[in-house]
């Protein structure tokens, strides 16, 4: 073998690692390989007593990440189990420089060392991943980024975290790659079934849940083996969330007291079958489906003021006119990813060839969405003090002299001789896919007196995202017969929305309410000005070669990318004659070459510094590339998004500098530093409070897209030991903490300078640990300091996702090796979700989620 800490090893893991496509080491790396078990244990097993711990699974990712040519880290599924994660964006973030944005209580993307969600690559086994939404819940919100929630868990292997790319990779990922590790059928040597079961609590609304259940099987019959996978978590999760708008500084605008059931339904499932005729030959076929449906019940409580409140009386308190209103809406959507790949590797003596075709899907549809918004008389007066932006206070009532007070879940007050009554009726299915193939070759080589290998490769992917949207509304106006207490339960509101601080609204029929949508808007009509067609064409091929020249091994190469893309969409422009609508479509050519230079330094059998320099590249997104434009009226003004067909992507020029000291059981010290230079970077530029008959007689905002250069700058640091030199049962402590800090640049507006969309400057995760004999006990917490969401027009208006610190709680017990209990604790704190206009004496949004507890068991046979 060409390297000599293959040693570390055996040779068969080292040669998928080092001589095998980077696809296939993505995929091998965090392998389920059964670590082999101590005599003690089999001692343990055979006596029928309670088994130690066998070899931890940390050891293997670490000597992989030791001999990796590139800088990665390595996730093992072993290591995933520890924590209470419930999808795959929760499992990453424990990782170091890769931060965790959530959404409805759950995590959902990830960026790394800094750079938003939709300029990172994703593959699953190699195979580059799509999104599933066209525009995402992540900031810039351009449609690449992968939504990592909608993988669970039990659906996957391990996760490698690419941090600086190699050639025989696609370049797309600016701040790197990560790639899933589907449960692999290689290494099956005998017969085997692997069982989860879990139940919890979600004590905010009081709901059952989540639900879990998993297995896995696998045999090995002859030259052929095989794996089968499949998933299911159920989740019935609550929100409670307070949404204001401001028509001033410190002045309200709407109050949304916004009351959420969800309810989750998360499943994957899957297969490998591996034939190996010969160990020069070796064929695979592989599926893989994940995603959720998940059904929503929205009750909301609005309070509409004026926006002109009285001064502030002694207590702090105003006093302003408002209409109350009740929103309900009983919607249903489903995110799916597919994933097939068959392919396989022949040994010519030296010479070794491997290929796979592939096809991927990722689409979204919007089942049903039915809303039902009721206004009340615009008469009522509140008092509000907003000075502490973390506990607002209300009151609310019906007369000016405040002393009569108004009860929000009164159903009688909305709708009829109150006010009118607005329906809303959406339907969406988006679908992106791609078809891909890949052949490369190796051979080994030995220049100027070190041995290495010459790999050469070609790539091809075909992809088509695609967008319809279908709506219909319809208004009852004020004193029709439609009134909110017909759709009200006879049962009162539990006061238990937003700790009974806040008010509420009555509980809703949402059933009764959808039969009133869809009797009234029976039909949907193409919502066009958000539709695409788009498709883009990227062919690719690369030369490379790895050598080791005693303690120094190289690598460089490089990757020729072209790209033909079409971004095709409804356009209406105003003519003499009248509206006229018509599709257009913009074409774009262009051809990026990607060099790269890593080398790694052993010091000696632990210590090791690797000095590199890589490229890549991020495609514009497909509402920003294209020329579609449109307004969308949903938020609290219309806001006019246009694309911007002239827009180059964004390349990236990529300095790391990494020293890592490996420690026993799998611990680590590790220092680094990049830099992250970047050409054409890609912004949204926004103008408010504009005026145009567009906006339908209000004010509102324009949003197109601009390139300018930009930069990301940093350190990571991490530290991972088991503290087996304590004596005792203290030996069975040990640590794990990491820290990402980030500073970036680029200029937001007029002499104002900011750090890029989505980017933390700030992250580190901590965790103590107890791992010995049966017992393993994990205490964790995370750190996401304040990001740039959305643009605002000025730094005063833009969306800031607020800083956060959540807390988890884990453990588990092992019976026998094949017999094992764990629980869970999630958000032990707390946290609120939280996004602020400019800064938190202005919130946007503060979400509670509560607790989530969980036990179950886990069987081997």
């Amino acid at each position: 073998m060409p390297f000599k800490s293959l040693k570390l090893v055996s040779a068969s893991v080292l040669s998928l690692c080092l001589w095998a496509p980077h696809a296939a080491f993505a995929a091998e790396t965090a392998e389920k390989v059964e670590a082999p078990e101590s005599a003690e244990t089999e001692q343990a097993e055979k006596a029928n007593s309670i088994v130690v711990t066998a070899q931890r699974q940390e050891d293997l990712s670490r000597a992989i990440q030791k001999i990796a040519p590139v800088l990665v880290n390595i996730q093992s599924i072993e290591t995933i189990k520890k924590y209470p994660d419930f999808n795959a964006a929760e499992a990453l973030g424990r990782i170091p420089g890769v931060s965790l944005s959530s959404d409805t209580g759950e995590g959902r993307f990830v960026n790394i060392r800094g750079i938003d969600s939709n300029l990172n690559g994703a593959t699953y086994g190699g195979v580059s991943l799509v999104g599933t939404h066209p525009s995402n819940t992540v900031a810039s919100g351009t449609g690449r980024a992968v939504e990592f929630d909608t993988v669970p868990t039990g659906a996957i292997d391990g996760l490698v975290v690419y941090k600086t790319l190699s050639p025989d990779r696609e370049a797309e990922g600016l701040g790197g790659q990560i790639d899933i590790t589907p449960r692999t059928a290689k290494n099956v040597t005998k017969p085997f079934v692997e069982l989860e079961l879990g139940a919890g609590y979600e004590p905010l609304h009081k709901k059952a849940g989540p639900y879990t259940a998993s297995i896995a099987a696998g045999a090995k019959l002859g030259d052929l083996s095989f794996v089968v996978t499949a998933s299911r978590k159920d989740d019935r999760r609550a929100i409670d969330d307070l949404e204001p708008s401001y028509a001033g500084d410190k002045v309200f605008d709407r109050v949304d007291f916004r009351h959420y059931d969800y309810s989750r339904r998360r499943f994957g499932y899957g297969g490998e079958l591996d034939y190996t005729p010969s160990t020069d030959h070796t064929y695979f076929a592989r599926v893989n489906v994940a995603g959720y449906t998940e059904s929503q019940y929205k009750q909301h409580f609005y309070a509409q003021f004026d926006g002109s409140p009285s001064a502030p009386d002694a207590k702090g308190f105003v006093t302003d006119v408002f209409q109350p209103q009740v929103d309900a809406v009983n919607t249903q959507e489903t995110f799916r990813n597919t994933m097939a790949a068959a392919g396989g590797e022949d040994h010519f003596g030296d010479l070794v060839i491997d290929y796979r075709a592939s096809f991927v899907q990722g689409t979204y549809n919007q089942d049903y969405y039915t809303e039902a918004r009721f206004y009340g008389a615009d008469k009522y007066f509140g008092t509000y003090n907003n000075s502490n932006p973390d506990h607002y206070q209300f009151k609310l009532f019906n007369d000016a002299a405040l002393t009569s007070p108004f009860v929000s879940n009164d159903a009688t007050q909305y709708g009829g001789a109150n006010g009118k009554v607005k329906l809303s009726r959406f339907g969406e299915h988006d679908n992106d896919h791609e078809y891909a193939g890949v052949f490369n070759a190796r051979y080994p080589v030995e220049w100027f007196g070190g041995t290495g290998q010459i790999k050469a490769g070609i790539s091809i992917r075909r992809r088509t995202k695609s967008v319809d949207d279908f709506g219909g509304s319809s208004t009852f106006a004020k004193g029709s017969s439609v009134v909110l207490s017909d759709y009200a339960m006879s049962v009162p509101q539990p006061n238990n929305y937003y700790f009974g601080r806040y008010p509420s609204a009555p509980v809703i029929n949402l059933g009764a309410i959808a039969n009133l949508v869809n009797t009234t808007i029976p039909t949907l009509t193409p919502t066009i000005s958000r539709d695409y067609r788009d498709k883009e064409n990227i062919t690719a091929g690369y030369l490379m070669y790895t050598g080791e020249f005693g303690k120094l091994n190289v690598l460089t190469g490089v990757r020729i990318e072209a790209t033909d893309a079409t971004y095709g969409n409804y356009l209406t422009t105003t003519t003499d004659a009248g509206d006229v609508t018509s599709f257009v479509n913009n074409t774009k050519k262009y051809t990026n070459v990607f060099p790269t230079l890593q080398f790694k330094y052993s010091f000696n059998n632990d210590l090791l510094l690797r000095a590199t320099y890589s490229t890549g590249i991020a495609r514009p997104g497909f509402t920003q590339a294209g020329g579609n434009a449109g307004v969308d009226f949903t938020g609290t003004r219309p806001v006019y998004t246009a694309g911007n067909p002239d827009l180059k992507p964004t390349t990236g020029n990529n300095f790391d500098l990494d020293l890592e000291y490996y420690l026993p059981h799998g611990g680590i010290i590790q220092i680094g530093v990049f830099d992250k230079e970047f050409k054409n970077y890609i912004f949204a530029k926004t103008l408010t409070q504009q005026t145009n008959p567009i906006f339908g007689g209000v004010k509102g905002d324009y949003v197109t897209y601009v390139n300018e250069d930009a930069y990301a700058r940093g350190i990571e640091l991490a530290y991972q030991q088991k503290l087996a030199f304590l004596p005792g049962l203290l030996s069975g402590l040990g640590v794990e903490a990491n820290l990402t800090l980030v500073k970036s640049h680029f200029l937001e507006y007029q002499g104002e300078y900011a750090s890029l969309p989505g980017t933390s400057n700030v992250t580190w995760n901590l965790a103590g640990f107890y791992e010995k004999g049966p017992i393993n006990l994990r205490l964790s917490a995370q750190y996401v300091s304040a990001s740039l969401f959305g643009f605002g027009g000025d730094r005063t208006t833009d969306n800031i996702q607020a800083a956060r610190t959540t807390m988890d709680l884990a453990g588990s017990y092992k019976f026998t090796k094949n017999y094992e209990v764990y629980f869970a604790a999630k958000n032990l704190l707390n946290t609120a979700l939280r996004y602020n206009f400019g800064d938190a004496a202005h919130p946007q949004q503060i979400e509670y989620y509560g607790a989530t507890y969980e036990a179950g068991v886990r069987l081997k046979f």
